[in-house]
């Protein structure tokens, strides 16, 4: 039987990889005069240099040199300079093998290290066990064997060996896992369980049933849930099992349980693995429903607010006459009174004479109807939907354990109220119930009588319990998205010892009074520059009038003729394929689908025809169901199978970042740029009539209810990541995840989005984490700057400059910025969820006003920034077209079903949108190899200036076959 798959390819030639680099060739092999005295003893140039390479590599990265190995170049360069010899030399050391021995046994002794053995592979492989249970990802395990074996001066052997320990590691941390969990189910647990997986021939599995998407917001899906998450409870399973579990482990097992079939899972004969897998998804999966039905709820009262600001619109339509009247009566009776004080007339005479009383009474009373309180409100309708809202409101009350923090506490005091109210079944409010959280939107329709409304009472806690749900002011036990917010963060005591340490994995100083001396500083300076080049006349496409200043928009460069006509040359000289057999191309060349494991056995699909036909269909939008009519020789059982085992999003993301990694080495994309610059942008697409109501309206694209789809793209064109969000979603949540989280080489330093994708928080974490953000922002102009000192220093930008920077609010948080910055650094929490958290939080929260803030000062450095240099205002435009390109060539892949989105569940869409950039990728990639291919032969017959190639893209499609019979030619 093989080997479990532990890296990647890309993954084994990184950890295979010696230094180049300058800086770490002087880091690593940089030799002492005691070294340069030992080399020098060696009689021959080829044999001091063959020495001198022996001596680094036992060094770093720990190894011995191999018999015919090749060098790097400039690591061979680098060791021949300090020692003045040619590095030709070394191709002539140790044509004699006992000469390369005899300087490996000497280096041994003097440097004090062990060759690796059989005892060291055993000891080696127990000591990885513990690490192994904390954290099953094979490339940290790796890493983390390879730095132990040299602490303990150990050569490390041959990666494939290295592989096999972390494998063999992996195993028995798994069997510690199992048996830990199993120990503490008891017999019933164990009854209880096996029943979830039993099925017969009318009714699904309870597991089955638990699995099935709930569907759209609406009371009788809540209900569902709280359904749901009482069958999970009835079990009774100890919480102590996934509360001292690591956190990947319970993730790990959490998506198996999530993707094996019920009758799958029952033939699983290892009783331990079993039962955990259906114990700790049972036990996630229960803060999943728990997260999902608060998610309903908001939007169902986001939607009661809509309907009622709606009908209140459509209301106001329909009162335009009476409204009319009254501004006429009230016209007319103006100039009545008017014309009676002028002429001295009898005024009641003149009004009878004018109106008669009866009339006047009337407009009277419906000019009083429309101006009060209460008819002017939006929300008077949502009365209208409250019978729905009871429909699920008390068991959803009276399920969730609602906690509140500091400004939460007189909201839960009015839930706990209706909770206690619901029990007792009494409809009349209490003299003393809570009332100070009842905000003025709502005040004039709870206060409408001498006594509170019990109705519009309600409705306003439950709306504003949405709100404090959404801040973190009010949280629920069992959640994971609407937790504590301190929950969400490392502990003080690891960050204190973390910071006490020097270990903080944040890009800025870390005391405060330097870091903000040395930012303001900077700051100053920038004004002081800026403020005198507007006086001098200097900054020509920059005009400040009133309170805003306009910057002439970056004018593209024209592409010349002659580039237009090489492009179209070199297009023409690409062969034409078919999709199929171009993603068959591009495995063979990055074996890209051996990243899509077995779900238990952890090996690479054999039948790759039916995984690529998954992939494929997801990417082209087709369903199993059609995609196993037109792909010939696979069945839909075959599909489904193929995809219930193999297809998983750390699949896909593994997938692409081999893509990724392959298309970054390739020669050609250095033309367009070096990788370390990239943007991200959403993209729209409408959901079909079954899952419409899973989607938003944002009116931004349309009436109709759609998903985002949020990619990340290199200056490269590699879509290095993407995410599906919702389409009312601000972009700006999600554009740290990018960059954090897309597990390819890439090294982004600097990033571009339009003005959705920028907010003042996003400016500050982009800095702490060590990204430089340039938005795109429209209307810049009418945004402020923030000094540090009176805007009176800057004559010429006085009107352009707000309120000055507060130092000291950020000084009293700095801490928790810095705690906040560690945490999702570290991926104790994702940075989409804490951004969205913070944006929720209300004004007064301290730590969310300190860090915009923060951001403020970044902002506006930024913006300093963007007014002086056109060519940064070029290279984001650059940056955002690539984008945009990247954009049109997904919808032409996404096509099928008029690229309606249309699964039930968000994590089926998740896998649509994740096998569609995929295909993407792998089409820019193929492209890329086949440009390079095209320049060559156009070179043949003419010359190509190099500044023509950064004209060319890899986002052509004309030449590919998307549609037809998916026909598969697979290389034996």
């Amino acid at each position: 039987m093989p080997h479990r798959i532990v890296l990647s390819q890309s993954q084994r030639e990184l950890f295979s990889a010696l230094p180049t680099e300058p800086a770490e060739l002087a880091k690593y092999y940089t030799f002492s005069d005691a070294d340069l005295v030992m080399i020098r003893k060696r009689r021959e140039s080829k044999n001091r240099i063959g020495f001198a390479v022996q001596l680094c590599l036992m060094r770093y990265p720990g190894r011995r040199l191999q018999a015919n190995e090749q060098l790097p170049d400039k690591m061979i360069a680098f060791i021949a300079e300090q020692l003045a010899i040619h590095p030709i030399a070394f191709s002539g050391y140790a044509l004699r093998e006992e000469t390369r021995r005899e300087h490996f046994l000497l280096l041994a002794k003097q440097l004090q290290v062990e060759s690796f053995g059989t005892a060291h592979y055993r000891n080696m492989t127990r000591w990885l066990i513990p690490i192994a249970v904390e954290n099953p990802n094979s490339d940290f395990l790796v890493g983390a064997l390879l730095n132990e074996l040299r602490i303990r001066r150990i050569l490390h052997p041959v990666i494939p060996v290295i592989e096999r320990m972390v494998a063999a590691a992996k195993r028995n941390a798994d069997r510690r896992i199992f048996n830990l969990i199993y120990k503490q189910l008891q017999f019933q647990h164990r009854v209880g369980l096996d029943e979830w997986l039993n099925t017969d021939t009318k009714q699904q599995s309870r597991l089955s049933w638990i699995r099935q998407p709930v569907g759209r917001p609406c009371p009788a899906n809540i209900l569902v849930i709280l359904e749901k998450l009482d069958a999970i409870k009835a079990l009774s399973l100890p919480g102590s099992i996934v509360k001292h579990l690591p956190v990947s482990r319970k993730e790990q097992l959490a998506r198996e349980g999530s993707r094996i079939a019920a009758h799958n899972l029952r033939m699983i004969s290892d009783a331990p693995r079993r039962f955990s897998i259906l114990t700790v998804y049972l036990l996630e999966h229960s803060r999943a429903l728990v997260d999902e039905a608060i998610t309903m709820h908001d939007r169902i009262v986001g939607g009661l607010i809509k309907k009622s600001k709606r009908k209140y619109s459509e209301q106001l339509q329909k009162d335009t006459r009476l409204i009319k009247q009254a501004i006429n009566t009230l016209a007319t009776l103006g100039e009545v009174l008017v014309e009676s004080r002028q002429k001295e007339n009898d005024v009641w005479g003149a009004i009878d004479q004018a109106f008669s009383w009866a009339e006047l009474q009337a407009r009277f009373k419906e000019a009083e109807d429309l101006a009060s309180p209460c008819k002017l409100n939006p929300l008077r309708f949502a009365d209208n939907q409250y019978p729905q809202m009871r429909r699920y409101t008390p068991e959803l009350l009276e399920h969730f354990d609602f906690q509140a923090a500091k400004g939460g506490q007189e909201v839960l005091d009015a839930i706990t109220l209706l909770r206690d109210m619901n029990r007792s079944g009494k409809r009349k409010l209490p003299d003393d119930a809570p009332m100070s959280f009842i905000t003025a939107q709502w005040y004039s329709l709870v206060f409408q009588d001498n006594e509170p409304d019990k109705h519009f009472y309600e409705l306003c806690a439950l709306s504003e319990l949405r709100n404090h749900l959404r801040s973190g002011d009010i949280y629920v036990a069992g959640s994971r998205q609407y937790q504590d917010f301190d929950g969400y963060l490392i502990s003080k005591d690891t960050y204190g010892e973390m910071k006490r340490k020097g270990d903080l994995p944040v890009a800025v100083v870390t005391d405060f009074s330097r870091y903000m001396s040395e930012r303001t500083s900077l700051l100053k300076s920038e004004l002081d520059k800026v403020d005198s080049l507007v006086r001098q006349g200097k900054l020509d496409d920059v005009t400040i009038k009133n309170n805003s200043f306009h910057v002439k928009p970056h004018k593209a460069v024209d592409v010349p003729e002659e580039a237009k006509a090489l492009i179209r040359e070199i297009y023409q000289a690409m062969p034409k394929i078919k999709i199929t057999d171009l993603l068959v191309e591009v495995d063979d060349i990055t074996h890209f689908t051996d990243q899509f494991t077995h779900l238990r056995t952890g090996l690479p699909a054999e039948d790759k025809q039916s995984l690529l036909a998954v992939i494929l269909s997801d990417a082209i939008n087709l369903g199993l169901t059609r995609m196993a009519q037109a792909s010939r020789g696979a069945t839909f059982k075959q599909l489904s199978w193929t995809s219930d085992w193999y297809v998983r999003d750390d699949s896909y993301s593994r997938a692409l970042a081999e893509l990724i990694n392959f298309h970054h080495d390739t020669d050609l994309v250095n033309s367009w740029g070096d990788g370390s610059t990239s943007s991200s942008d959403g993209q729209n697409f409408p959901v079909g009539h079954v899952a419409r109501r899973m989607g938003d309206v944002n009116p931004k694209y349309g009436s109709h209810s759609g998903v985002n789809v949020y990619t990340h793209i290199s200056d490269q064109y590699s879509p290095f990541y993407t995410g599906l969000i919702h389409s009312t979603m601000r972009d700006a949540t999600y554009v740290l995840d990018g960059l954090l989280y897309h597990g390819c080489n890439l090294n982004i330093k600097e990033h571009y989005t339009d003005t959705a994708g920028f907010t003042d928080h996003v400016f500050g974490l982009c800095h702490l984490l060590g990204f430089r953000f340039a938005p795109r922002i429209r209307d810049i102009g009418d945004l402020v700057l923030y000094p540090p000192d009176k805007a009176d220093n800057w004559p010429h930008l006085k009107t352009i400059l707000g309120e000055r920077i507060k130092p000291r609010k950020v000084d009293k948080q700095w801490d928790e910025i810095l705690r906040l910055t560690s945490s999702i650094r570290l991926g104790t929490v994702t940075a989409s969820l804490i951004t969205r958290k913070l944006a929720s939080y209300p004004r007064q929260n301290k730590l969310a006003l300190a860090l915009r803030e923060f951001g403020r000062i970044e902002r506006t450095l930024f913006i300093l920034e963007w007014m002086q240099k056109p060519e940064l205002r070029a290279r984001v435009q650059a940056g955002l077209n690539k984008g945009e390109a990247r954009n049109n060539l997904a919808r032409a892949v996404f096509f099928n079903r008029l690229g309606e989105i249309r699964d039930k569940s968000f994590e089926n869409q998740s896998y649509r949108v994740s096998g569609l950039n995929l295909v993407v990728a792998a089409i820019i990639l193929w492209n890329t190899i086949h440009l390079e291919e095209a320049i060559a032969e156009v070179k043949k017959r003419k010359a190509i200036p190099d500044k023509y190639l950064s004209y060319l893209s890899p986002l052509g499609w004309d030449h590919i076959s998307l549609t037809g019979d998916y026909i598969w030619i697979l290389k034996s």
